[in-house]
């Protein structure tokens, strides 16, 4: 009854009006990380929650990355040709100068010339098809399309082979006039539209990239950029708009392109090489600079020590209404909302952070850095709830299976607006009746607190059809989130409802709703997959993993008996069983981290999730046993790393069961 009169209270407050007016403040100029417009824009965040009562810090970090000084993109042949690499400024637009040109964030520099060669999306397939073919990319520009995998790959896969640079550009059959009307007539992306973004390697490493697994304070050790993970293997790369890539892919001869290859422009793609040269002038300035995690923590009634983090990050490559502050703004409303609750004289039993990231935009900078220079503390993280893209119609989530329990409960309480009835509902009428819980891969800050230090993470989000029309785009604005992407801003107050419930539930629950059951059993479904796999590729089973995929049956056998405990825990009472049980369930997640790190990729320590290495945002499931097994042919590291997999199952086994 406690739990649901504040629950009552806290869903009342997150307004339309409030979600209007803070974008309309937060975005009012570019906030491109360590930037000018960006220090701004914390400013204001940290006004706004002094304004509702509480105390935010300003925590500084140090990142090393790189900013566009000179930005040239010419067309020499068949014809010469000057490429535009910016898009057309709207009336609406102010502080527009602040906008920077095209950029992949961590590109070296070069300046370089060379015949083109298309190779579709830039996967490790695609390349391999060009081989196929007997197309060589060596000492020639690649163009590939945005889309499929992470935008890193792409260049890493192009510098395997020799490529002097990249061209990465949008094209309309993903997010164009393929799909509708464009910006500012409608949500997707103009033909002058540019989709910025970083290329640092976050599949093996995140965080400033010269501090990997330490915190990027004054004065930290610095490893050299040339030692640098997340910097190596790349090649000049910028991105264009496909009105810039039409001229270029219209004058390539060679062969005719396979038809899954095809895009939007309205003629046959060909692969070339041949018929068209470019012209790709980059200075990239690197350097060290400030950025500005802001945070605000609510004291915990009666296990201060333990904390339930809420984050969002603040940073965009331009305005960033929906990119991200529409994720910013439902931290701001829940803080709005916990102001209020303090005010009643409410306190939650364990601490809340609240959190606005920055950085995130180059590689999950800020939030990297607060974990890592908090990692102690985090052994008491309860979980770590994240937003990045919150402010839509269609909502979609990823988890932990731990979670997934938590996410569906949330999404029961909160009214959808547009519909009769709650989130909840309008999922599965979105989703065919399923409420489909994605599981976490890379590309948000949710990585360094699950991926890393083992705190169990759920993502939440939302969007509305066209939103990856406005994806890192000077058109993500108030604009486009006022016209297309949430006009009514009912979504954005929806979203607050349903982060502030779950982060409330875990903050307050007696016996904390993370449970283990279906984690395990999802657990011993990969292991058999993983067998099948190897038989399919492999001919026959190089790595044994029977008795990992028993070990994870006694798991879920543990986690069952633990659950039946907690509900009569529950049933009597029994506060000294509590404190017990959530030792237990808290420490669990952690007993799936290897301190060996992943094979290749150290930094990374979940052995159950990670972001493949080959896709950059998609979840590879048993990172260390396919990655070794798979990627690098190494059966003997595969086994080792079925044993360590083997001692995590057995201890997490361990910590759920009774104690003697």
């Amino acid at each position: 009854r406690w739990q649901r009169q504040y629950e009552k209270l806290l869903k009342a407050v997150p307004s339309a009006r409030v979600a209007r007016d803070l974008d309309a403040d937060l975005s009012a100029e570019p906030a491109l990380t360590t930037t000018t417009g960006d220090r701004h824009r914390v400013e204001k965040i940290v006004a706004r929650f002094r304004s509702y009562g509480l105390k935010p810090e300003v925590r500084t970090y140090y990142a090393y990355l790189s900013l566009p000084k000179r930005v040239r993109v010419e067309m020499t042949a068949p014809r010469e040709r000057t490429l535009p690499v910016k898009e057309k400024k709207q009336p609406w637009q102010k502080h527009y100068d602040e906008v920077i040109p095209s950029h992949n964030g961590m590109s070296p520099s070069g300046n370089v010339r060379g015949e083109v060669v298309y190779a579709n999306y830039g996967r490790p397939e695609d390349f391999a098809l060009l081989d196929a073919k007997g197309v060589s990319v060596k000492g020639k520009i690649v163009l590939a399309r945005y889309g499929a995998v992470f935008r890193g790959i792409k260049p890493r896969e192009a510098a395997k082979r020799g490529a002097k640079g990249m061209l990465i550009y949008s094209d309309p059959a993903d997010d164009g006039f393929v799909r509708g009307p464009v910006y500012p007539d409608g949500p997707w992306r103009a033909a002058d539209g540019i989709q910025r973004g970083s290329i640092a390697q976050i599949q093996l490493a995140a965080g400033d990239p010269q501090t990997p697994g330490w915190a990027a304070v004054k004065g930290a050790h610095r490893i050299p950029p040339s030692e640098a993970p997340m910097l190596t293997g790349l090649i000049p790369t910028t991105p264009i708009s496909y009105g810039a890539a039409e001229p270029l892919l219209r004058a390539l001869k060679g062969e005719e392109a396979p038809e899954e290859w095809q895009g939007g422009l309205p003629f046959t793609y060909r692969i070339g090489p041949g018929g068209t040269k470019v012209h790709l002038d980059l200075k990239n300035e690197f350097q060290v600079r400030p950025l500005w995690d802001v945070t605000v923590r609510i004291p915990g009634s009666e296990h201060p020590e333990q904390e339930v983090v809420l984050g969002a990050h603040h940073d965009a490559w331009a305005y960033g209404s929906s990119d991200n502050l529409s994720g910013t703004e439902n931290v701001l409303q829940v803080g709005r909302a916990l102001g209020k609750l303090l005010k009643k004289g409410w306190r939650p039993k364990r601490s809340v952070v609240l959190a606005t990231w920055d950085g995130e935009e180059y590689g999950l900078f800020g939030s990297t850095e607060y974990a890592e220079q908090r990692a102690k503390q985090l052994r008491n993280a309860v979980a770590y709830v994240n937003m990045d893209g919150a402010g839509g119609s269609e909502f979609g989530t990823s988890a932990t299976p731990a979670l997934d329990r938590s996410v569906i409960d949330a999404s029961k309480d909160v009214d959808w607006p547009g519909t009769d009835g709650t989130l909840y509902e309008a999922w599965k009428a979105q989703n065919d009746g399923k409420t489909p819980i994605g599981r976490i891969g890379g590309g948000s800050d949710f990585q360094a607190f699950f991926q890393r230090y083992g705190v169990p993470a759920m993502d939440l989000g939302s969007s509305s059809p066209g939103s990856s029309g406005n994806y890192h785009c000077s058109c993500d604005d108030f604009y486009w989130m006022s016209h297309f992407g949430d006009p009514g801003w009912q979504y954005h107050a929806a979203m607050s409802r349903v982060v502030g419930i779950a982060t409330l539930r875990l903050a307050n629950a007696d016996v904390v709703a993370i449970g283990y059951r279906p984690y395990a059993a999802e657990t011993a479904q990969y292991l058999t997959d993983f067998t099948d796999e190897q038989r399919t590729r492999l001919g026959s089973v190089v790595v044994d993993v029977s008795r990992d995929i028993k070990q994870a049956e006694a798991w879920q056998r543990a986690a069952e008996a633990l659950q039946a405990r907690a509900d009569e825990a529950l049933r009597k009472g029994d506060t000294r069983a509590f404190r017990r049980l959530n030792t237990k369930i808290m420490q669990t997640e952690r007993d799936l981290l290897t301190q060996a790190g992943l094979p290749g990729r150290p930094w990374y320590r979940h052995q159950i999730y990670a972001p493949g290495i080959d896709t950059g945002y998609a979840t590879q499931r048993l990172p260390a046993l396919n990655d070794a097994l798979f990627i690098d042919h190494d059966v003997r590291t595969a086994k080792a790393y079925e044993a360590r997999l083997f001692q995590s199952l057995r201890a997490a086994t361990r910590t759920l069961a009774p104690e003697e």
